[in-house]
């Protein structure tokens, strides 16, 4: 049984924590920040009003005796903890008020807010900790499918190099962020990881608008990336199906990764050369798919694209866009059948661009 000990902070308290870094929010295992503006400002309400809200779970961490200090981290109330320090340093209101607004004894009330924590007696890299992270989190803002899988196969060297590739791989450069390093990730892999050349797989998915932010804070992006690495290897399937079976059979080694992340690098740095034009309808999560799996099979076989050639045959296509790519190119359609569909026309496309 894991021992541990419930107790009240306050508010104050657990800030200055944060802030001083003796308490970590953001470890290895935690989720992005999910949280909107509305639920932010409907619990900071909850604290203004006096009003209880859940346990902050909190692991105790490892003692440094030379130091003689502990970092702790949060389990679960990260959500929680940044919407109170963001309202404090005023990114947002509260019906129309900011923190700075209040009257000094309204700041003191708020400040001296009782929050009760639970303390696990357990180190930061006890694997006991995403258990319970993930049991706490079955709620109605739970974990998706992708952030359950991305802390279940964290150690997967197939989910690691996807993470890198969608820049959801950390390294360490100090002592104090080593919390934000899943220890399960062995050390090899990190060094490989520093030497690869992900700039422009990182920049497509990141920076390009294909995913919304709020798709990005819930790793959208990362099942996007590990169904594109799946399909380049295996071919087309059914929505997230062979995803699962890779990270399966690739959780010690992925002898592959060399080459997937070489060919889908140069995948995007194709697709990043084109000069789109505001908005494309080629920017789609369906569309980014197709063409990324079909562009890195051409790579693989040799091919040098023209970038210009593929911007002009490809304006050409939507021109004259064929009513069965349409539909199969509708947001959510993830089907064997479509996602072949769309790739045998987008592979006559781009043999066509060829230098």
């Amino acid at each position: 049984m894991i021992e541990y000990r419930i107790r009240s902070i306050s508010l104050l308290t657990l800030v200055n924590e944060v802030k001083a870094k003796r308490l970590i929010p953001d470890a290895y295992f935690q989720r992005n920040l999910v949280w909107r503006e509305v639920h932010k400002k409907d619990f900071i309400k909850t604290i203004l009003l006096g009003l209880p809200f859940p346990q902050i779970f909190i692991s105790k961490g490892k003692v440094d005796v030379d130091n003689m200090q502990a970092i702790a981290c949060i389990v679960d109330g990260q959500q929680r903890t940044n919407a109170i320090i963001e309202y404090i340093d005023g990114v947002f209101d509260v019906e129309g008020v900011c923190y700075q607004d209040l009257a000094n004894e309204e700041k003191s009330e708020f400040l001296k807010y009782d929050i009760a924590v639970i303390e696990l007696d357990l180190e930061n890299d006890n694997p006991k900790i995403i258990e319970i992270f993930q049991r706490i989190n079955r709620t109605s803002n739970s974990l998706t499918t992708i952030e359950k899988a991305a802390t279940q196969y964290a150690s997967s060297e197939y989910m690691c190099v996807a993470k890198l590739m969608t820049d959801e791989l950390y390294f360490p450069e100090s002592a104090e962020s080593e919390l934000h390093i899943d220890p399960n990730v062995p050390d090899e892999f990190i060094e490989w990881a520093k030497t690869q050349k992900v700039l422009k797989i990182q920049k497509l998915m990141l920076d390009k608008g294909i995913f919304t932010p709020r798709e990005l804070s819930r790793k959208v992006h990362l099942m996007h990336v590990l169904n594109i690495m799946s399909t380049v290897l295996i071919g087309y399937f059914n929505r997230n199906e062979k995803t699962n079976d890779m990270l399966d059979d690739y959780s010690l080694e992925f002898d592959e990764k060399d080459s997937i992340v070489k060919s889908m690098n140069k995948a995007a740095e194709v697709i990043l050369s084109i000069k789109w034009g505001g908005k494309s309808y080629w920017l789609n999560k369906a569309n980014i798919f197709t063409l990324m799996v079909s562009l890195c099979n051409a790579i693989d076989t040799g091919m040098k694209i023209s970038s210009t050639k593929l911007l002009g045959n490809l304006r050409s296509f939507e021109e004259e866009l064929p009513e069965d790519y349409k539909l199969a190119a509708t947001e959510a359609v993830n089907s064997t059948r479509a996602r072949i569909l769309r790739a045998n026309y987008l592979d006559v496309v781009i043999s066509d661009s060829i230098v």
